[in-house]
C-alpha cells in the first residue's frame, strides 16, 4: 500500500511538471519585441548633428550628407532569464537574426547598453504608459563627447499607447548638451532690452578700454549700436573735523550703459526617436 501511495504521488507530481502553467510570463511581455523608427537628429541637413559618430574622407565621398545616418533602424525590446528589461539596436532585420547590435554611437566606439535601472509604470493622463532608464557606456571614450557632459549617461524610453490606432510607439531620448541662455540688457524706462557686445569693436586697453554694446528693438533686431564709458560717481560723506569742518568724498566708475546679466537660464538639448511597433 505505501509504494502504491509513493507511486501515485510521483505520478501526480510528474503531470503537474508536464502539463502546470510554467513559470509566470514576465510583467514586461506586453511590450517585448521589436520596434522601427529614426532619431530626429539623422534627418536635418547637418551631417554633424547625427548621434553617432561617422567620418568622412571628403576626397572620396560627399561630407555635407549623412554617411551612417540613424535612419530606419530597429529597436528590439527583451527580458532575460533574470527577468530584468533590455534595449537594443540593430541596423536590419538580417542582424537582428544573427544578433548582431548596431553601436549606437558609431563604428569604433563599442557602444553598451545596461539593463533598466528604474522602471515607472504609473501612466499619467495623456502621457506614457511606462519609462524606464537604460545606462549607456563606450569603450571609445572619444564617441561620448556627442553627449552631454556628465559622468554617466544613460538612455531614456516612453512607452505610448497610440491614442488614435496607430499602434503602441517607443519615444527615445538621450541628452545632448546643457545650453546657457543667459544674456545682458539694460533697463530704459523700466524696461528691460537685451544687448550684444562687439568685442571685436573694442577701442583702447585695459580699464579704460571701450567696447560697442548693440541694444535689442521691438522687432528683436540689434540696430542701435552705442560704445561703452566709464562715469565717474561721487558721493559726499560728512566727516567731523575740528573746528567744525566736515568733508568726504568717494568716488568709484561704473560702466554706462549699465550692463546687467540674467542668471540661471538654462536649456536642455536632446537626441530624440520615435520607434512604433513591427507586427510579428
Amino acid at each position: 500500500m505505501r509504494f502504491a501511495l509513493v507511486g501515485l504521488l510521483l505520478i501526480q507530481m510528474g503531470c503537474a511538471g508536464l502539463g502546470g502553467a510554467g513559470p509566470a510570463p514576465s510583467k514586461y511581455e506586453p511590450f517585448v519585441g521589436t520596434y522601427k523608427g529614426s532619431f530626429a537628429s539623422a534627418l536635418t541637413e547637418d551631417p554633424t548633428d547625427d548621434l553617432n559618430y561617422s567620418s568622412c574622407n571628403p576626397a572620396t565621398a560627399d561630407c555635407a550628407v549623412h554617411h551612417d545616418p540613424l535612419v530606419n533602424i530597429l529597436l528590439q525590446l527583451s527580458v532575460a532569464d533574470s527577468g530584468e528589461l533590455s534595449v537594443a539596436f540593430f541596423r536590419s532585420p538580417s542582424d537582428l537574426a544573427s544578433g548582431t547590435q548596431l553601436d549606437l554611437l558609431g563604428r569604433g566606439c563599442i557602444t553598451r547598453l545596461g539593463a533598466a535601472q528604474s522602471l515607472n509604470n504609473r501612466p499619467q493622463p495623456a502621457g506614457p504608459a511606462w519609462t524606464g532608464s537604460f545606462p549607456l557606456t563606450a569603450e571609445n571614450q572619444l564617441c561620448l563627447g556627442k553627449l552631454r557632459p556628465t559622468s554617466t549617461h544613460s538612455i531614456e524610453l516612453a512607452y505610448h499607447d497610440d491614442p488614435e490606432g496607430g499602434g503602441p510607439y517607443i519615444e527615445v531620448v538621450i541628452d545632448k548638451s546643457v545650453v546657457s541662455e543667459n544674456y545682458m540688457y539694460i533697463e530704459e524706462d523700466g524696461v528691460e532690452k537685451r544687448v550684444r557686445m562687439n568685442r571685436a569693436g573694442k577701442l583702447g586697453q585695459g580699464s579704460q578700454a571701450r567696447y560697442q554694446v548693440c541694444i535689442e528693438n521691438d522687432l528683436g533686431e540689434f540696430e542701435r549700436c552705442v560704445l561703452t564709458d566709464r562715469k565717474l560717481k561721487q558721493v559726499f560723506l560728512p566727516v567731523p573735523l575740528p573746528g567744525g569742518a566736515a568733508a568726504s568724498y568717494t568716488w568709484w566708475y561704473d560702466l554706462q550703459p549699465n550692463l546687467k546679466r540674467t542668471r540661471g537660464l538654462y536649456s536642455l538639448e536632446q537626441y530624440t526617436g520615435r520607434f512604433d511597433r513591427v507586427e510579428d
